[in-house]
């Protein structure tokens, strides 16, 4: 089986930064493209990389020639710069657009009323009604986030969690960065396109459910967690006044809602791509063995406003 030919759009995330390093890795011929200004230091030579202002369609276009995949890996902020390549690719012979998403479906109307879900929902039907060959991956959470920022009501440093709904009896599915990046190379790198057009895919390295967790924070701490309960009702509420005010707290509380309700694996999918010859992480691991690794800076006010849902 051959290598495909993939362009990357967006490359110095802590996520992407990670999977671009995968897939260069994994033997594909990887161009990235880049916006004008970005730093491109850190790429190998052997790396194709091209300057692009994707507001530019025949810059774009052109940049695109000799491409089986794109791949993009925007973060929040890049998401609608996405339709850019929605009007560029029909005019290339690009086989796969991958557009990014880094999370987990939500396709109910609350959930596609948080501003990002709702953007890369307007992507992803953008590429369709153009006929545009699709893949999106979902990776349900990140580890170093969900134990360390308290994003998901988890506290691993603190020794906290919050139980929200029935959390603590559903699983939340998780991968670590490594692992994420490890599943773009195996996907995408030599898997023909048209196997792959159309699907939803999941990625999943470890499940657990909160009490679990709980558990597992009690034997590290060597003292129970501190726990806080939040009903479905209550996250409604908050959902409904983040999105109202424009809070940026609305995703989480969404995320949390889906592990309360049991939606949360579903939001992975069943189409779960198995990473072959990989030892995948467990929490044990990660949060007794020390193995967890750091996630990024964070700013003090997104940690602060974390910090004030444990109550």
């Amino acid at each position: 089986m051959s290598y495909n030919r993939i362009a990357v759009y967006g490359h110095r995330g802590w996520a992407s930064s990670a999977i671009v390093e995968a897939l260069i890795s994994s033997g594909a011929s990887i161009k990235v493209l880049y916006r004008p200004g970005s730093d491109v230091s850190s790429l190998p030579s052997s790396v194709v990389k091209v300057e692009v202002d994707v507001e530019n369609q025949q810059q774009l276009i052109d940049a695109l020639q000799d491409v089986d995949i794109v791949i993009s890996l925007v973060g929040h902020e890049g998401v609608k710069r996405q339709h850019a390549f929605v009007k560029a690719i029909p005019n290339t012979n690009v086989k796969l657009f991958v557009p990014s998403d880094l999370g987990l479906r939500m396709s109910d109307e609350q959930g596609l009323r948080v501003p990002v879900n709702k953007a890369k929902h307007e992507v992803e039907e953008a590429a369709k009604k153009a006929g545009i060959p699709t893949t999106v991956v979902l990776i349900g959470c990140c580890a170093e986030s969900t134990f360390s920022i308290g994003i998901m009501g988890i506290d691993y440093p603190g020794n906290r969690i919050i139980f929200t709904g029935d959390s603590a009896n559903q699983q939340v599915s998780i991968c670590t960065r490594k692992y994420v990046a490890a599943a773009y190379a195996s996907i995408f790198a030599r898997t023909s396109p048209a196997q792959l057009a159309g699907r939803a895919i999941g990625i999943s390295e470890m499940k657990a459910t909160g009490s679990e967790i709980a558990a597992v924070l009690e034997e590290k701490h060597g003292a129970e967690p501190q726990i806080f309960r939040h009903s479905l009702e209550k996250v409604d509420k908050e959902i409904e006044t983040c999105i109202k005010n424009g809070i940026p707290l609305s995703l989480a509380w969404c995320c949390r809602k889906a592990w309360g309700n049991g939606t949360l694996v579903k939001g992975v999918g069943e189409d779960i791509w198995d990473v072959e010859d990989y030892k995948r992480a467990s929490v044990e691991e990660l949060l007794l063995g020390g193995k967890l690794e750091p996630y990024r800076d964070v700013p003090a006010h997104v940690r602060e406003a974390f910090n004030s849902t444990f109550h």
